[in-house]
């Protein structure tokens, strides 16, 4: 490998790449902790040109990269192994916008922009860019559109796949596919671009995207609202869905449980409710016109709890109470964390089957953790909860694995049954592999990996992400 790593030295530019473990060692590791990697070298690239030279040395001499971009990932997808030794190949200079059209809606940017900035972009512009991550800081768009990020509005505007028009892709082979096409309509036989969005960096680097932006909501408003049990949730959601289903752009599921661990972690934000109900939603209504959205919510929880699908409501008064409210939902996974070590999941369900897979789940935890706090929280309306388990008296750093082990087999397999995904939102990385074998038809895995060896048939690209 040093030999391939002094050919890659000579012939890129010496501002571009750095060999020194100070450089490198902050791009060995992943948010939550769970991976170290090992890399000898970091290259990070300026333009397309660059990025299309590194590959083509890298492809004609069998070295193997890891491409980043703001490293916020948590299935260990932009880790390189420890006993590889790739190369890493960080996005984050590529960072520019490089324009932003108000009459086709649509902005192009390079893929090391963090969502901040393109969501400050089209704010600038008087647009909007609806894609909202608690990462927004430090994601980048390549990150968001490599493992088809989700998050808060994926009910009104879908996953980050369907916010793309156009990719420019760097191949494995230095090649460069052009595809920026600011159109919605292109039914040339096969759409690329949609092999490479969740891809994970197995097929190619994402370098530049055409994305869609929208018209700027004019008004917004949020209740939250209180619920007996997770029947009544999907209930007030039906209910919400059919009346006000122009207007609803996010449906966000907390609990008790949840609000106990911000109480608990976060003691500055105030708990709506002192917290006294089993369940709680966050309902945001947006409009494009001038309709009144405040009255129309207030008529809105009047009536659902008139039908009492809803126990009580609270609507922010100030922005100060809009945030917090906001806050309780955003700052979960924080305050678990703090709490004690758990035993996370990020899946998605058949919305009508959501009740059943939880009445069935915890009936089978209990059975190894009997204490188990179990904190389901997140999208819900387009099916995706957060599964988290945790019991500060069993679980800790060194048993955790074993744990796992068990736990997870009892909700993926339920999952399973109910035809739901063991992977919502977050990707497979490294995380996930066995359960991807496990969960996935034969038929499918042979499928992919003729896609990967057709793209990448050095076996290049991000190895041991996804496939081992």
């Amino acid at each position: 490998m040093s030999d391939k790593i002094k050919i890659l030295k000579q012939s890129l530019k010496k501002t571009i790449w750095f060999d020194d473990e100070s450089h490198i060692n902050p791009y060995l590791f992943e948010e939550r902790g769970n991976y170290k990697g090992k890399s000898k070298l970091l290259v990070k690239p300026s333009n397309t040109a660059e990025v299309s030279q590194i590959l083509d040395l890298c492809y004609k001499n069998r070295i193997s990269v890891v491409p980043q971009g703001g490293r916020t990932g948590l299935s260990g997808g932009t880790i390189p192994n420890s006993e590889k030794n790739e190369i890493i190949i960080s996005m984050e200079k590529m960072n520019r916008i490089l324009s932003v059209d108000k009459t086709g809606f649509n902005m192009v940017a390079e893929s090391g922009c963090t969502l901040n900035d393109l969501k400050n972009s089209a704010e600038r512009n008087g647009l909007f860019f609806p894609l909202m991550l608690p990462s927004k800081d430090s994601c980048t768009i390549g990150g968001n559109i490599s493992t088809n990020a989700g998050g808060s509005s994926v009910l009104k505007y879908g996953m980050t796949r369907d916010l793309v028009l156009g990719l420019e892709i760097v191949l494995p082979n230095g090649k460069i596919l052009n595809g920026l096409r600011e159109i919605k309509k292109d039914n040339r036989g096969y759409d690329l671009k949609h092999i490479f969005i969740g891809s994970e960096g197995t097929l190619g680097i994402i370098t530049s995207a055409v994305l869609k932006i929208f018209p700027k909501p004019k008004k917004k408003t949020i209740a939250m609202v209180a619920l007996k049990d997770i029947k009544k949730v999907l209930d007030f959601f039906n209910f919400v869905n059919s009346s006000h289903h122009e207007n609803l752009t996010a449906f966000e599921l907390n609990s008790n449980l949840g609000l106990n661990f911000i109480k608990n972690s976060f003691n500055e934000i105030p708990i709506p409710f002192s917290n006294k109900y089993p369940w709680y939603v966050i309902i945001e209504l947006s409009c494009f016109d001038n309709l009144d959205l405040e009255k129309k919510i207030e008529f809105l929880l009047e009536e659902v709890i008139e039908k009492e699908i809803i126990i009580d409501a609270i609507k922010p008064q100030n922005i100060s109470q809009y945030e917090n409210i906001w806050k309780t939902r955003e700052f979960i996974s924080y305050a678990q964390k703090k709490d004690s070590p758990s035993i996370k999941h990020d899946i998605s369900l058949p919305i009508s089957k959501i009740p059943k897979f939880i009445e069935e789940a915890e009936i089978s935890i209990k059975k190894i953790l009997a204490n188990a706090n179990i904190l389901i929280f997140g999208h819900l309306a387009d099916g995706n909860i957060h599964y988290n388990v945790s019991d500060k008296e069993v679980i800790n750093k060194n048993n955790i694995d074993f744990y796992s082990k068990k736990i997870n087999s009892i909700v993926f397999d339920l999952v399973y049954k109910y035809n739901g995904s063991f992977s919502a939102e977050h990707g497979i990385g490294k995380m996930k592999i066995n359960e991807l074998i496990k969960y996935t038809s034969t038929e499918e895995i042979t499928v992919k990996k003729q896609i990967k060896k057709l793209f990448d048939p050095r076996g290049i690209m991000n190895p041991g992400k996804v496939f081992n």
